[in-house]
């Protein structure tokens, strides 16, 4: 057994446990550990020059998005060999440029962190749905009561899901017993689970009463969500997205919710975040809004920051981790380890 190298050090960049007990385990095995702001406290981004500085002579990093590991900045960390990612999007993390420098990446796809957006997905439907955007305390105040605003049900409706993936098959175990129809557009799907129907995109958007999104950002889904797109919706339909911002064009859905082309949208996730106050998109009255909350949950953090820890101890002392997206970067890796 090799012996243990307690100089080992790690940048926590976002502090994601509440608890903080997953980095007090991997202290308690010699891990050295620089602490960052935490995420439930502080909303905090790094520039490139602020995270060089930061990680500078560590081993390697944890976190989730408040960093971008660019070509730039992981060849200015000659040190680096371990990137833990809590979440299961890395897209802030340039994966060929790591895996050339032998840089090991790994993510978290936490159980409950995908059944809370799930859950915020319906909780996103049910609120546009069943018009909770202006059945609300203020209006019931002023003397509001039903005269003028009706809400729907979902019996009979048409979901749409771009992106068939571990979020989005959550949501279709939800949403069976509903009575709803329920089609997919993901070109990298071929195996639907039952009750779901794969179709073209021009297709589901021109049918379906809700339109959700949850795909993950790839070079060829950039708002996908587009002016064009929009227009092929039904005036009728709801657009959902707790994916990614990436895939939506703010201005177009801005524009689109204004003249009510169509008829409400839900958004979770924002281009800069968090964003502009004055983001003319928040006047929109037929509009729901929450702050990348989605996977927001005390005991979702816990289990994530706990899976992103066991994930970097398996990289450094050689287990196997089976969430290492890199793989390929083995060939390039260093063989230091650490001592269980």
């Amino acid at each position: 057994m090799a012996e243990r190298d307690i100089s080992f050090r790690l940048f926590v960049y976002d502090r994601i446990d509440p608890t903080d007990a997953s980095l007090d385990w991997l202290e308690s095995k010699g891990v050295m550990i620089t602490r960052g702001p935490a995420l439930w406290q502080t909303v905090g981004r790094y520039s490139e020059d602020a995270i060089i500085a930061e990680a500078s002579s560590h081993d390697a990093v944890m976190g989730a998005s408040g960093a971008r590991f660019t070509r730039r900045v992981i060849q200015a960390l000659p040190q680096l060999r371990f990137i833990s990612k809590f979440g299961i999007g890395v897209e802030t993390i340039d994966i060929a440029a790591a895996s050339e420098r032998g840089v090991l990446v790994s993510n978290t796809a936490d159980p409950l962190s995908i059944q809370a957006v799930a859950e915020h997905t319906l909780g996103f439907i049910l609120g546009l749905r069943k018009n909770h955007l202006h059945w609300t305390a203020q209006y019931m105040q002023a003397g509001g009561w039903r005269p003028g605003y009706f809400s729907d049900v979902l019996v009979g409706s048409k979901v749409g899901l771009i992106g068939l993936g571990r979020i989005a098959r959550e949501v279709v175990k939800r949403l069976a017993g509903w009575d709803v129809i329920i089609q997919a557009y993901d070109p990298y799907v071929t195996d639907p689970p039952p009750g779901v129907t794969m179709t073209d995109l021009p297709k589901l958007l021109a049918e379906s009463d809700v339109v959700s999104l949850h795909a993950a950002p790839s070079g060829d889904n950039k708002h996908i969500i587009n002016a064009a797109a929009l227009s092929a919706m039904k005036p009728t339909a709801i657009l959902i997205n707790v994916g990614r911002a990436w895939l939506v064009d703010a201005a177009a859905l801005r524009d689109a919710l204004m003249n009510e082309q169509i008829a409400g949208a839900a958004v979770d996730v924002f281009d800069v975040e968090p964003p502009d106050p004055e983001d003319p998109l928040f006047k929109c009255h037929n509009a729901m809004f929450s702050p990348h909350a989605a996977a927001w949950t005390r005991s979702g953090l816990e289990h994530t920051g706990w899976n992103g820890a066991r994930n970097l101890w398996a990289m450094m002392s050689g287990e196997t981790c089976p969430h290492i997206v890199n793989p390929e970067a083995a060939a390039n890796h260093s063989s230091r380890r650490v001592n269980l």
